[in-house]
């Protein structure tokens, strides 16, 4: 299998569907091109997704408080929702199992505000303590970040927590960044650390498997060679960034490649 052409396949669909309805009531009404957006990309998780995943919107509701409405909401559909029309679902937090916020492009204020929603809603659905659930947690832009500072305002927007982490961000086809709990050139923890890549073409293609993998039942899945390109992204690593740090770290020629 061809991943690294397939992977610039899915950014080329996503591009040639994203502006479709603004090309036709071009800046009469943000809000609907917005949610065309958001419809694109719910499109293409859900083909690949495991059949017992539903790809929807809305928000996570516990006795104590609700979520802020999630972009992108993909929950395990073997457990009971609270509420259903459509896409639009209210989940308990033990149903979730990925939240995605889209943007067409972002300032640096608005990245950051962003990633503190984010936060708080990864915050609600993986919980507390030993039974914190494992949920992915992402941002995707369509348009290419063009200023300084991603891992930065990532590691302010966790604000020195775990269940707070953004592990995941895509911004236009090639700007990808990822949230390593064990280290990718040896797969042993503790490893803490946002790794940030320059992919030509690939960063969506990249952040949709990563997703897919997360849903998979078992490790089984993740292990299997089919779902990243075999020279791994590792050797296009821009710069990391270990949790609560503040600076990032330029990326080391010597760094040990793996492919994932």
């Amino acid at each position: 299998m061809q991943t690294e052409e397939y992977f610039r396949s899915i950014s080329t669909e996503l591009d040639s569907l994203k502006n479709r309805v603004r090309h036709l009531i071009h800046d009469q009404h943000w809000q609907t091109d917005g949610e065309w957006k958001e419809s694109v990309l719910r499109t293409i998780i859900q083909r690949s997704a495991p059949l017992n995943m539903t790809v929807g919107r809305g928000f996570i509701v516990d006795r104590d408080r609700s979520s802020t409405q999630i972009d992108i909401l993909i929950y395990d559909n073997s457990y009971p929702v609270l509420y259903k029309d459509g896409d639009l679902v209210f989940i308990s937090p033990s149903a979730c199992r990925a939240v995605i916020e889209v943007k067409t492009s972002v300032t640096r204020p608005s990245f950051l505000r962003a990633v503190e929603k984010l936060g708080d809603v990864a915050e609600l659905a993986r919980g507390t303590g030993v039974s914190r659930r494992q949920v992915f947690t992402g941002l995707f832009v369509y348009e290419e970040i063009r200023w300084n500072g991603i891992l930065a305002q990532l590691s302010d927007g966790a604000d020195g927590r775990h269940q707070r982490i953004v592990d995941h961000v895509s911004a236009g086809p090639s700007q990808f960044v990822k949230f390593w709990t064990c280290d990718p050139a040896t797969g042993r923890p503790p490893y803490q650390q946002w790794h940030e890549y320059g992919l030509y073409q690939m960063a969506q293609g990249y952040f949709a498997h990563n997703l897919i993998t997360h849903l998979a039942p078992n490790d089984e899945v993740r292990r299997e060679s089919v779902w990243f390109p075999e020279q791994g992204k590792e050797v296009r690593l821009v710069g990391h960034l270990e949790f609560d740090g503040r600076l990032p770290v330029p990326a080391p020629h010597s760094l040990a490649r793996r492919p994932r």
